[in-house]
């Protein structure tokens, strides 16, 4: 009975020292991949009742607010309250003619940055960076495209050009010729964006060997709409003056009109021409030509 008792109050004193120091699991934030265990957490295997667990903001994430710090009661753990967020390599240090051009996460952890030169410049070193968490990756700049070096031309020679060897964007070269040779094509150049030049190299031509252009003698005719009128009139000593009437359409004789021709009149006398019409003259032999003929009959 001594024996049966006794066994009984240590079972329950077993129990009570059992239940009293209930250990944690290994602490697990579950959804938050902001935050991690220290590696001191990392390093324990038992978490018994009281014991903390600590945590630190991830790789490339900052602490915003809250505790660190969980502790083991009864076996669970407390809320973790830390709250973390992703750090800002702020803009990259300005060069000169170089912009950036960045994605949405603008300058925080994880964004990327394109490097962008101005006109006639180009980029050297890292086309794009990333921020990481110890800041930008890689480094930019921009420089000055160049051309290849000026060659002389036959017959010609380069009468300007800037100091240095190889010309930068914007810079111009120009040329000249030689007595007695003439320059075709244009007489400069100029370095551009891409590298290459603006233009071909000009020519210089001997004077001789240039064919003359033919001149182009450009001539209008105006044509009056109005036809020309010829009215010729012969005076003689008859009695019955014979007169004759031409009209003349489109520069062209149409008709002749013959009144009161005597076969023995003598004509004598003058012939008047009234010209109607755009500047012309008219001849009108043929009729003074007809009046004789019929006049000597």
């Amino acid at each position: 009975m001594f024996y049966s008792n006794s066994w009984t109050k240590c079972l329950i004193c077993l129990i009570f020292i059992t239940s009293g120091n209930s250990e944690c699991p290994i602490p697990q934030v579950e959804g938050n991949q902001n935050v991690v265990l220290t590696n001191d957490a990392l390093l324990k295997n038992d978490f018994p009742e009281g014991s903390e667990g600590t945590f630190q903001c991830a790789n490339g994430y900052m602490k915003e607010q809250g505790s660190e710090r969980i502790t083991c009661t009864s076996g669970e753990w407390s809320t973790l309250e830390l709250i973390c967020k992703k750090k800002d390599c702020g803009a990259p240090k300005e060069m000169p003619h170089l912009t950036y051009e960045f994605n949405k996460e603008g300058t925080l952890f994880g964004a990327t940055a394109r490097a962008i030169c101005d006109k006639g410049y180009q980029v050297q070193g890292s086309s794009y960076r990333q921020c990481y968490a110890t800041g930008w990756s890689g480094r930019s700049r921009c420089e000055v495209v160049t051309c290849e070096e000026p060659i002389d031309i036959m017959n010609g020679m380069i009468s300007e050009k800037p100091a240095k060897q190889f010309p930068e964007y914007g810079d111009v070269i120009q040329y000249s010729c030689d007595e007695g040779y003439t320059l075709i094509g244009n007489k400069s150049i100029q370095c551009n964006e891409d590298g290459e030049y603006n233009s071909f190299l000009p020519e210089c031509k001997d004077v001789n060997d240039i064919p003359l252009k033919p001149k182009t003698i450009s001539a209008s005719i105006t044509t009056s709409t109005v036809p020309p009128t010829i009215q010729a009139s012969i005076t003689t000593t008859s009695t019955v003056p014979p007169t004759i009437q031409v009209s003349g359409r489109h520069h062209g004789i149409g008709e002749h009109d013959i009144n009161a021709v005597t076969t023995n009149a003598a004509a004598v006398g003058s012939v008047i021409c009234i010209v109607i019409g755009p500047s012309m003259r008219l001849l009108v032999s043929d009729a003074m030509e007809t009046l004789r003929q019929n006049v000597n009959k």
